[in-house]
C-alpha cells in the first residue's frame, strides 16, 4: 500500500533539471563540496533510523558533489525513494522518473529497486495501471535477479487482490514459489501474500496454517511481522464469527504498528479499519466509528480523498451509518465510493460490483428490499461479466439477493416461483472473498 513536484528547466542549476523539491538555498555551500560517498553513507544510516527527512536532505547533497553520471543517477534514485518515505510521493514520482530516464549508459546498479519503488508510489497515488505495467515490465526482465523478480511479483499481487484479480495473483504467487535462489524473506514474503489470497477465498484454515507457519520462520524479534500475523489470524477469526478469538489478535496487532517505528500510516489505517469491523460485529457502533474516522483521516493524508483505499473505507462508513439508521447519508458515502472507483477501475469492475452490494445491504436495512434487490442484481452482473462467478465476494452477494427476494416478494404477499436469480443477471455460482 510520496511525491516530487513536476520538473522545470527553472531549477537546473541545483540538480540537473532534478526537479523543485530541493532548492539550491537549501544547501549550505559546504554540503555542495561534501564527498558523495560520505553523504550516500549518512543518508542510508538515516533511512535505518526511519529519520526520512534527514535523509531526503543529505541524498539531496550528495546529488551536488556527484562527480560522474552514476554517481548522479545513484543519487536521484536514493533521492527519490528517501521522499517515498518522507511520503512526499508527488515529488518521489518526478525524482523516480527521472532516474530511471538517465539509468540508460551508466554504470549505476539498482535500476529494478528504483523501478519497484516507481511502481509503489504510482500505486499510492491511485495510477493503478502505470503501477502494473512497471511492475510486468520488471518482472519480465530475466536479468533481474530472483529475489527482486519474486519481491515485485508480490508487489503485484497485492495489487491485483485489491482489484479483485484473485485468480490472477494466485498464478504469480505460484510462480514466484517456484523459484529458485530465494532468500528466507523472500519465502515469507510469498507466504504471507498467499495467507492474504486465502484469507479473500475465505479458505480460513489453510490462511490460518500459513500465518502460523510464517510466525514460526519469522522469529520472535521482528515487530512489523508480529503484527502482520496477528492480523491475519485475527482477520481469519473474525470472518469465521469467532470474534472472542479474533479480538486479542486484531488489538495486539493495531499496537504493534502504533510502537513500532517502522511501521508505516498506512500500516496503521489498516489495523484501525480491522477493529472497526470488529467492533460493528460486536455491535459497539461508537467505538466503530472512532477507530473508522482515525483509519481515513490517516489514508486521505497520504492517499488523498480520492484513492480507491480511501473508497473501500467508505464502504466500511456506509454499514455504520446503516446501523445507525443513516440510510441517505450511508447511499451518499456509496456513491462517494462507486465514484472513485468507476474512475480507477471502469464501470463494470468488480470494485464498482463490491459498491452496488453494499447499497443492496443500505436498502435492507432501511427495509426498501426491492430496491435492493435491484442493486445486488446490479453487483452480481459485474461479477458475471468479469468471469468471477465461482468464488469472491459474488458468492456472499448471491445468497444476500436470494435472501432479499424472498423478502421482497412476502412482503408484496405475491410469491413469483418464476423470478430468479437470473432476472437480475446474476451467475449461477460465485467467488467468494
Amino acid at each position: 500500500m510520496s511525491t516530487l513536484t513536476v520538473l522545470t528547466a527553472g531549477v537546473c542549476l541545483v540538480f540537473s533539471c532534478i526537479g523543485q523539491g530541493l532548492q539550491a538555498a537549501d544547501i549550505p555551500a559546504e554540503g555542495r563540496a561534501a564527498d558523495w560517498a560520505a553523504k550516500q553513507q549518512a543518508a542510508g544510516l538515516a533511512m535505518q533510523r526511519h529519520d526520512y527527512s534527514e535523509a531526503v536532505r543529505l541524498f539531496g547533497e550528495s546529488l551536488v558533489a556527484a562527480k560522474s553520471d552514476a554517481e548522479h543517477v545513484t543519487a536521484l534514485a536514493s533521492y527519490g525513494i528517501a521522499l517515498n518515505r518522507a511520503q512526499r510521493n508527488s515529488e518521489a514520482k518526478a525524482a523516480l522518473e527521472q532516474a530511471l530516464a538517465e539509468w540508460k549508459g551508466t554504470t549505476a546498479a539498482g535500476e529494478t529497486v528504483a523501478s519497484g519503488v516507481l511502481a509503489a508510489v504510482d500505486r499510492t497515488l491511485g495510477d493503478y495501471q502505470g503501477a502494473e505495467r512497471i511492475l510486468r515490465a520488471v518482472i519480465g526482465d530475466q536479468s533481474a535477479t530472483a529475489t527482486r523478480r519474486a519481491e515485485l511479483m508480490v508487489n503485484l499481487a497485492d495489487m491485483l487482490r485489491e482489484e479483485a484479480r484473485g485468480n490472477e495473483a494466485k498464478e504469480l504467487l505460484d510462480e514466484a514459489g517456484h523459484m529458485d535462489g530465494l532468500a528466507r524473506a523472500d519465502r515469507i514474503d510469498i507466504l504471507m501474500e498467499t495467507a492474504e489470497l486465502d484469507l479473500d477465498l475465505h479458505a480460513w484454515a489453510e490462511s490460518r496454517a500459513l500465518w502460523n507457519q510464517i510466525g514460526d520462520l519469522g522469529g520472535p524479534d521482528n515487530s512489523l511481522l508480529e503484527a502482520a500475523v496477528d492480523s491475519g489470524l485475527g482477520e481469519s477469526w473474525m470472518a469465521e464469527g469467532n470474534l472472542a478469538r479474533a479480538e486479542p489478535l486484531l488489538r495486539r496487532s493495531l499496537q504493534l504498528y502504533r510502537n513500532f517505528p517502522g511501521s508505516s500510516p498506512l500500516q496503521v489505517a489498516t489495523a484501525l479499519a480491522s477493529m472497526a469491523r470488529l467492533y460493528l460485529h460486536e455491535d459497539k457502533l461508537a467505538l466503530a466509528d472512532e477507530a473508522l474516522t482515525e483509519a481515513i483521516a490517516k489514508d486521505e493524508a497520504i492517499l488523498s480523498a480520492g484513492h480507491p483505499q480511501v473508497a473501500a473505507l467508505r464502504e466500511l462508513r456506509a454499514i455504520l451509518l446503516s446501523r445507525h439508521g443513516e440510510a441517505q447519508e450511508a447511499r451518499d458515502e456509496l456513491e462517494r465510493a462507486r465514484v472513485i472507483m468507476t474512475s480507477h477501475f471502469g464501470p463494470e469492475s468488480i470494485a464498482v460490483a463490491v459498491v452496488y452490494a453494499g447499497l443492496g445491504d443500505v436498502e435492507v436495512y432501511a427495509h426498501r428490499t426491492d430496491v435492493a434487490v435491484r442493486q445486488y442484481g446490479n453487483a452480481l452482473r459485474l461479477f458475471r461479466a468479469a468471469g468471477a462467478e465461482s468464488s469472491g465476494p459474488g458468492a456472499a452477494v448471491a445468497a444476500r439477493y436470494n435472501a432479499a427476494l424472498t423478502a421482497a416478494n412476502r412482503t408484496a404477499n405475491k410469491p413469483n416461483a418464476s423470478r430468479t436469480l437470473a432476472d437480475a443477471g446474476g451467475p449461477q455460482s460465485f467467488r467468494e472473498k
